[in-house]
């Protein structure tokens, strides 16, 4: 099928965090409830391509900022948009999903709860942190609607048998989670009173 692919002038797939971002899903997230529950994630292609080009970095030495602030994935019902967005909103609440400095080559991030992720940087790729006070929101029309990404949140973070419910200080609740250094995931309508003053880091729509 014909599709259409947007991107910023200055978008360099080698200068992008979402290398680090794959590695991380790929290492610590699991497949939510379906038939591939619990299943190890591989992400294909284009879903690495889609994430990658999300994590762009710009090359302005002030800012370093991302140079996609919003980005639109459309496909058909099956192909695990949900699960895509639980990924990403797991690593924008507790992975090393913000800009901290260039890579000369050869250094190494691990995770800092031990639990065994290894990632060496590239000379020239941007290096990543995590955000101090991460607030997630999945956002739907109703609330009812945020449940097959919250759910793949729930699960990951509830299910012993997923790596990344070994990580510690998370309150993962029903109707919210709370993250060990402040900040939440929440799931909620996409009306204006029901938003908590703009506090959002990461939303899913």
């Amino acid at each position: 099928m014909p599709r259409t692919l947007v991107r910023p002038p200055g978008h360099d797939r080698n200068r992008s965090l979402g290398w680090l971002a794959v590695a991380w899903m790929e290492h610590f997230v699991r497949h939510g409830p379906g038939d591939v529950q619990g299943m190890a994630i591989e992400h294909g292609d284009e879903y690495t391509g889609f994430i990658v080009d999300c994590y762009a970095q710009g090359d302005d030495a002030k800012n370093n900022h991302l140079l996609i602030d919003a980005a639109f994935l459309s496909r058909s019902k099956g192909c695990d948009k949900s699960g895509l967005g639980a990924r990403l909103s797991l690593f924008e609440a507790l992975g090393p999903c913000r800009f901290g400095g260039w890579a000369r080559g050869g250094e190494v991030y691990e995770d800092p709860w031990g639990l065994g992720f290894r990632y060496e940087y590239q000379p020239g790729e941007p290096m990543g942190k995590p955000i101090q006070v991460p607030y997630v929101r999945i956002l739907a029309t109703e609330e009812g609607q945020t449940g097959n990404v919250y759910d793949s949140i729930y699960f990951n973070l509830t299910d012993d048998d997923c790596p990344i419910s070994e990580v510690p200080g998370v309150d993962c609740g029903k109707g919210q989670v709370f993250l060990p250094w402040g900040g939440r995931i929440m799931p909620s309508t996409a009306s204006g009173a029901s938003k908590d003053g703009g506090k959002e880091t990461f939303s899913v729509f």
